[in-house]
């Protein structure tokens, strides 16, 4: 099975085939839905799956632009080598903390992978697989935008990261009063993002969702901090 993945992966990794196996390395079943859902949009998914699984190390890359693998037998860099612009003194403030929570992410992501073999109901394996699939996106999220700065020399900037960044620079420009009323809405904001996933009628949003209530709470912190109420 270890060969057939390999072949899959140099043959360019087509997203059906993967699929496929994906059905024979038996996926948990709610993972199989959802890249059935979405074969060409998860292929990042099964690739990294599919490798993990059959203890393939070796060195491939993933072109997003051409929804592609290309696989060549490499030892693969160390982070740090394949992101040398970190160690510049011009990097931007918002990519550092970006490789730091890379690593966080990465390291939940194998934890969930082990949760999800330890799952003992249907509801459990979905929550785990939802929190998996979403810690994966985010995960991709970062890579993306290291490796446009990579490229680009300049900031891709759709990670809420750089929205959080600014917030926090415009914060520091409010008076109290602002401040306040500020605070109030946030609460608000809160609130209705956390009713909203509480209904769970939207599983498909759950991932917007997260992330808007995560930059709601980051602010509402940094308000609370700023007025002393911390």
């Amino acid at each position: 099975m270890k060969q057939t993945v390999l072949t899959w992966l140099r043959g360019g990794a087509n997203a059906e085939e993967g699929v496929q196996l994906m059905i024979r390395a038996c996926a948990p079943s709610l993972t199989l839905r959802l890249i059935k859902a979405n074969p060409v949009a998860n292929r990042r998914f099964m690739v990294d799956w599919l490798c993990r699984k059959f203890g393939i190390n070796e060195d491939y890359t993933y072109v997003s632009s051409a929804q592609a693998v290309v696989f060549s037998e490499k030892k693969p860099l160390s982070f740090r080598e394949e992101f040398p612009f970190l160690n510049a003194p011009d990097c931007p403030a918002e990519l550092e903390a970006l490789a730091s929570r890379k690593f966080a992410k990465y390291h939940a992501y194998v934890d969930l992978h082990k949760k999800l073999r330890d799952c003992t109901s249907t509801k459990q394996c979905a929550q785990v697989a939802r929190e998996l699939i979403n810690n994966y996106l985010e995960n991709r999220m970062i890579w993306d935008e290291l490796n446009y700065y990579q490229q680009h020399h300049s900031v891709l900037g759709k990670h809420p990261i750089f929205s959080a960044f600014h917030k926090r620079k415009e914060l520091l420009s409010l008076n109290v009063k602002q401040l306040m009323i500020r605070q109030k809405r946030l609460n608000n904001n809160i609130w209705r993002v956390q009713d909203e996933i509480k209904k769970g009628d939207k599983p498909h949003l759950e991932l917007e969702r997260l992330t808007r209530l995560r930059a709601y709470q980051s602010e509402l912190a940094e308000i609370n901090r700023l007025l002393g109420d911390e």
